[in-house]
């Protein structure tokens, strides 16, 4: 028999009508953590405080009163005074000022270092990239600490020097994250191709290769960022840093730790202050790492379309 024009026609499946109803739908941005967001709040609201240190602290951080020594918190003082009469709050907002420049000086000597060390040891693995390697396994023999402390003793003590050393110490590990980088993407497709079209080892460098490790790289930055600043604190400790009577949040614990059986509320402050500020450093290089390290999730997948039989 012949199909009449009034035989019922077979339904779409309901399957494919989802995907129509929202052709423009964008994916769900989800909110960042507040503890995230706390971090970023803490060291940037520092960072401002030490920028605007003249405005900000209510006292000369140099300026002594030794009539009113190891003073309680109170209204002319939030946070007491020390052992020379010196306002505590005023020198800690100050001393952001040599924390925050120590962690720069020492994250830039390490990526000017360890990066273009790392790209030459990756891009040319047999002799040259055997020597660098060999040289930075040396120097991470040597604890981290131990090998800054020398270096400070051989070229000075104070911040510039002390933080130099400490980039140095940083540059190997920058290093072989950057040639593991370097040689997974040295013999890909993408690579070969700009070879073959005619481009310089330069370019090839400049816009293939050393994009490869970045990623990487600055998530290792972010954590050397809190290690600099415990080490920073540690070397104003030692008296290998910041130089007193110049602020500085070591070197202020350390005049604290001095009186701590006869004042030890003077060791909380700075402390304290230390330990939040490398906590909030921490959490943001762990939202960091999460978000290169994650693959990127989209919301729309592929709908199956129903099957007629």
């Amino acid at each position: 028999m012949r199909a009449t024009e009034h035989e019922p026609q077979l339904a779409e499946p309901e399957s494919a009508a989802p995907a129509s109803r929202h052709p423009g739908r964008r994916p769900v941005r989800r909110r960042p953590p507040a503890g995230l967001v706390v971090s970023i709040v803490v060291l940037g609201g520092l960072l401002l405080a030490a920028l605007l240190a003249p405005v900000l602290a209510p006292y000369n951080p140099l300026a002594q009163n030794l009539s009113h020594t190891k003073a309680p918190p109170s209204l002319a003082h939030l946070l007491g005074t020390d052992y020379y009469g010196r306002d505590v709050l005023s020198r800690l907002i100050w001393g952001g000022r040599s924390a925050y420049l120590g962690v720069l000086i020492s994250l830039a000597v390490a990526l000017v270092l360890g990066v273009p060390w790392g790209v030459a040891a990756g891009y040319w693995p047999r002799w040259t990239g055997a020597v660098l390697m060999r040289l930075a396994d040396t120097l991470l023999a040597f604890p981290a600490l131990v090998l800054a402390v020398v270096i400070t003793g051989v070229l000075g003590p104070n911040l510039y020097t002390s933080m130099t050393s400490v980039g140095v110490v940083f540059a190997p590990v920058i290093a072989r994250l950057a040639r593991v980088g370097v040689l997974e993407v040295k013999d890909r497709e993408f690579v070969l191709a700009a070879r073959l079209s005619g481009c310089t080892k330069r370019v090839i460098m400049l816009r293939h290769v050393v994009p490869a490790p970045l990623g990487p790289v600055v998530v290792q930055a972010t954590i050397f960022a809190g290690l600099a600043f415990i080490i920073e604190g540690g070397l104003s400790f030692l008296g290998l840093g910041v130089q007193p009577p110049a602020p500085s949040w070591g070197g202020d614990l350390a005049i604290a730790y001095q009186y701590i059986l006869s004042s030890p509320g003077q060791v909380i402050a700075p402390g304290v202050l230390i330990a939040v500020v490398v906590l909030c450093v921490y959490r943001v290089g762990d939202a960091l790492r999460a978000r290169i390290a994650m693959p990127k999730l989209t919301e729309h997948r592929p709908e199956t379309a129903g099957i007629m039989t």
